[in-house]
């Protein structure tokens, strides 16, 4: 979806946590589906004095991948962001949709237009989305599409009953790459609200947990190795966490050969062009799931040395980047990762490099 596409983020199972005074592990309740085009998948530890049914879980996080499908979807043509889209002017929308589409304005003026939701107009050109091409783009033909994005273009305003109102001035607002993520956050807060404290909310690779932070880390998640050769169970590493979001991004698993080059999916908006990096994965932590999700495509576009610098600018935000160094990879990190969880290196195929030495 959008620009970036998850790596693997695979929840590995959960930490042992025994009931006060008891040695059984807690019920462990997991419940799965389809919705926006991917999958979803949720885990919860089933409360010692509250009986919560699973059905109604299940009603909840449909109830609540459903709402974004309807406010965010790119295919539905009765979503709101298609009716702005086929808009001459300012049309009203949701307070949900809002929120997203600030949040992908400030992470695109924070990024310096590295993260841009408007970028599908150029992954239509090169080929990514919709019709597969053979030749790679003239240059003529990368600035005209690039006369179409801009999330510049994009308007947030609110009008004088104080109903948020979305102009997207032509462009081709896609909030793919940040939606995935609210939809995490969405889920969460749902099946949250019906009492359930320890719980895991995965939606297309994106993931975010919670858990009660006096019993220590709860849920632990591997990060695949960033090689096309790798098997699912190859982890570079594994993080154990009690609350917050985990996105990972990477380019090596979905490429294209246009005529005799390999391009990386990952779209530069700033030059029109497929990134020309050699970067595996980037996995960001984040209080939420679309902030991280979000963060972790600016990154594949930014680089390590420019995205971990942003990094060290957000509080409560970390990131690593593990990039190829002959068959091994290099792990660097922000300054604060692993800060308020346990992460171990499991490959030794990773070598870990000081944040600050490079």
């Amino acid at each position: 979806m959008g620009q970036g596409s998850a790596a693997a983020l695979v929840l590995l199972g959960l930490v042992a946590c025994a009931r006060s005074g008891e040695h059984l592990l807690p019920e462990v309740i997991e419940l799965r589906g389809e919705a926006l085009g991917t999958t979803w998948h949720v885990r919860y530890v089933e409360p010692s004095r509250l009986q919560v049914d699973p059905a109604e879980v299940r009603r909840g996080a449909e109830a609540a991948l459903e709402a974004v499908d309807r406010a965010m979807s790119t295919w539905r043509e009765d979503s709101e962001l298609s009716l702005a889209r086929r808009s001459q002017g300012p049309v009203p929308v949701s307070e949900a949709t809002a929120a997203v589409v600030q949040e992908a304005l400030d992470l695109a003026a924070m990024t310096g237009g590295a993260f841009d939701p408007t970028v599908q107009p150029l992954m239509e050109l090169w080929g990514f989305h919709g019709e597969p091409i053979d030749a790679v783009p003239e240059q003529g033909a990368i600035e005209q599409v690039m006369g179409q994005v801009g999330w510049s273009k994009v308007s947030l305003r609110r009008d004088e009953a104080g109903m948020a109102q979305l102009d997207v001035a032509g462009a081709a607002l896609d909030l793919s790459a940040i939606a995935k993520g609210y939809a995490v956050d969405r889920v969460f807060h749902q099946v949250s609200a019906l009492g359930v404290g320890s719980l895991f909310v995965e939606v297309g690779g994106e993931v975010r947990v919670g858990g009660p932070g006096a019993s220590g880390p709860l849920w632990k998640v591997g990060v695949s190795l960033p090689s096309p050769e790798a098997s699912p169970s190859s982890f570079a590493l594994i993080a154990a966490l009690t609350n917050g979001a985990v996105a990972t991004s990477g380019n090596y698993r979905n490429r294209r050969v246009i005529g005799d080059q390999t391009f990386a999916h990952t779209m530069d908006p700033r030059t029109g062009r497929p990134v020309e990096s050699d970067l595996g994965s980037v996995t960001v932590f984040a209080p939420m799931a679309s902030t991280a999700d979000a963060l972790a495509t600016a990154l594949m576009v930014l680089g390590p040395d420019q995205g971990l610098a942003l990094i060290e600018r957000l509080p409560d935000v970390e990131a690593a980047v593990l990039f190829p160094d002959g068959d091994r990879f290099s792990l660097r990190q922000s300054s604060g990762f692993g800060a308020g969880r346990t992460v171990q290196i499991v490959s030794d195929r990773v070598s870990v490099l000081d944040h600050d030495g490079l």
